[in-house]
């Protein structure tokens, strides 16, 4: 009864993982340590008797059958290996010890159940990607075209941006948040001349404009109008049951007169 009461309250969980949160925190600056390492073992281990004092509590099929429950297990199964942490030499295995410090961090994202209204927020976004899906495809095709085109006309004069499709792809993307749009233009004009840099200049601002801000603004416009519709129709239905009992309440009135 005991663990039950500390194992399935929120405010007790919430705690633990606001506290391995600052413990990973604050044992990033002394990364060697090992009692900042054993601490965080034993945190993960806390979070291992949760599972299982819940799913002893409320059975398998009922544990699994609540998101939240799935969430938190499959994040425990990713950071099960950081157990082997304090006991790993580091010259032995350097980068699985590297690897097992990044991936502590993923028990943080358990605080993201306890966000007041998290469930209206993931519907939202899950409403507002299949809205904005199609707009997506299309821009994702307008940068792999302009990829290769630019790849193709600029890729000997500024390999670095330009120097195969994936390099391309990236640097096209670049341009399209509106992030060093003026260095490529620079670049290939003190590689190719002023004929290409004026070239350069011309084509780039052209992108700029249409992927930067029009395409851009189109997703951003798309995704949160979806996004507020989600809460607008959850005031919609809520003014339309008060309508409904307002006109109820009248015609009483009117029948009682």
């Amino acid at each position: 009864m005991t663990l039950k009461r500390i194992f399935c309250n929120d405010q007790m969980m919430l705690l633990a993982i606001l506290l391995n949160t600052i413990i990973i925190f604050i044992g990033g600056f002394w990364p060697d340590n090992i009692c900042f390492e054993l601490l965080d073992a034993c945190f993960t281990l806390f979070f291992v008797c949760e599972a299982i004092v819940k799913i002893s509590t409320y059975g398998w099929k009922s544990y699994w059958s609540e998101a939240w429950n799935r969430f938190d297990f499959i994040i425990l199964i990713i950071v099960l290996p950081t157990l082997a942490d304090p006991f790993l030499e580091q010259s032995l295995a350097m980068n699985a010890l590297l690897a097992l410090r990044c991936v502590r961090i993923f028990k943080s994202f358990k605080m993201l159940r306890f966000i007041p209204n998290i469930h209206n927020l993931l519907n939202g976004m899950k409403l507002a990607f299949k809205t904005s899906f199609i707009v997506i495809i299309a821009f994702v095709v307008l940068l792999v075209i302009f990829s290769i085109l630019s790849c193709a006309v600029f890729g000997k004069i500024a390999p670095d941006y330009f120097g195969n499709p994936g390099i391309s792809l990236y640097s096209i993307f670049r341009l399209f948040t509106i992030e060093g749009w003026y260095e490529m233009p620079d670049t290939i004009a003190a590689n190719g001349g002023d004929g290409w840099g004026l070239f350069a200049r011309l084509y780039f601002s052209a992108l700029l404009f249409i992927g930067g801000i029009i395409g851009m603004s189109l997703i951003n416009s798309v995704f949160v109008d979806a996004m507020t519709a989600n809460n607008n129709d959850d005031v919609l239905e809520k003014l339309d049951r008060l309508e409904r009992k307002i006109d109820q309440v009248t015609e009483r009135m009117g029948k009682e007169e």
